[in-house]
């Protein structure tokens, strides 16, 4: 059944016109569908009028680059860029990809020197690119770079005063350096400008609780989970803020959570038989230890 059902869409996307193609690829896209998106664009490609081929090359790269085939998405952002050497926005989805193959798939600084250079040239066609900027600094503190990582985020700054992602970049570089207080300013900056930055409160949250200000990180993690409550760091991180005020009958909520949403961290099992221990109910804390030994042996 599955069978007949994946040959007839290949089928499908086969004897589509341009057209046809390229919008049912757009509109697989739009719905997260990045591997059948790409049976389509690919089809597509096949018969692109010379006005929509760039189009289609910077649609394919997004697909491969979401499907983490991030050699495919550099070919096709590459072939994009042939074609119009001027757009900044392609020389920085380059950039990303090597980021991200970087990240996920070795050879961390020869990829992320990539990155650098193709932020570099996304800057130079267009100077106020502020997230080029931002990119740039990434790949310089992933590479343990951190003041040149200041460097060039405060100059992405200049351009852009108003960048939250600016201020959260800079805010991390401050923590690495150990300037507590420092990232506490920018991350709070990077939240004033945006609101519902949730990587921004969940960082606070970790620096909070670094500093030892246990009701502040707690706050934090609060916020960083009304805006994304699937993160089991979060909950795992709250868990152990409640846990250094002395609240053990919440944090069992919050490892419990944790667990699940990712079962395979052992450290919530270990803090939640904790916890239960301490709030008196040896009996369900004897369940969780089984529970413990029947995943991880121990």
């Amino acid at each position: 059944m599955f069978l007949l059902a994946g040959l007839l869409f290949f089928q499908a996307a086969a004897y589509a016109g341009f057209e046809e193609a390229f919008e049912q690829g757009r509109q697989l896209m739009d719905k997260g569908s990045y591997s059948q998106a790409a049976v389509y664009l690919l089809t597509a490609e096949k018969t692109a009028p010379e006005a929509k081929v760039m189009a289609v090359y910077i649609d394919l790269g997004i697909c491969y680059r979401k499907l983490e085939q991030f050699d495919d998405a550099i070919e096709y952002y590459k072939k994009a860029s042939a074609l119009s050497p001027m757009m900044a926005d392609i020389y920085y989805n380059i950039g990303l990809a090597y980021y991200y193959k970087g990240v996920f798939k070795g050879n961390l600084n020869g990829n992320l020197n990539q990155a650098i250079e193709f932020y570099k040239q996304a800057i130079s066609v267009s100077p106020n690119y502020t997230e080029a900027y931002g990119g740039e600094a990434m790949a310089y503190r992933d590479m343990g770079f951190v003041d040149k990582a200041i460097s060039v985020i405060n100059e992405g700054l200049k351009q852009n005063p108003d960048y939250p992602g600016g201020y959260c970049i800079l805010a991390n570089c401050f923590s690495d350096k150990g300037l507590q207080e420092s990232a506490i300013e920018m991350y709070k900056r990077a939240i004033t400008l945006r609101p519902d930055y949730y990587s921004a409160f969940y960082n606070l949250g970790v620096v909070y609780r670094e500093l030892k200000q246990y009701t502040s990180a707690i706050d934090a993690f609060k916020q960083a989970l009304k805006l994304n409550a699937s993160d089991p760091d979060a909950h795992y991180n709250l868990g152990q803020c409640l846990m250094d005020e002395g609240d053990y009958e919440t944090a069992q909520d919050s490892f419990k959570r944790a667990i699940q949403l990712n079962g395979d961290y052992k450290k919530s099992y270990d803090y939640l038989i904790e916890c239960l221990e301490k709030s008196g109910v040896p009996r369900e804390a004897a369940k969780w230890k089984e529970i413990r030994v029947s995943r991880f042996g121990i």
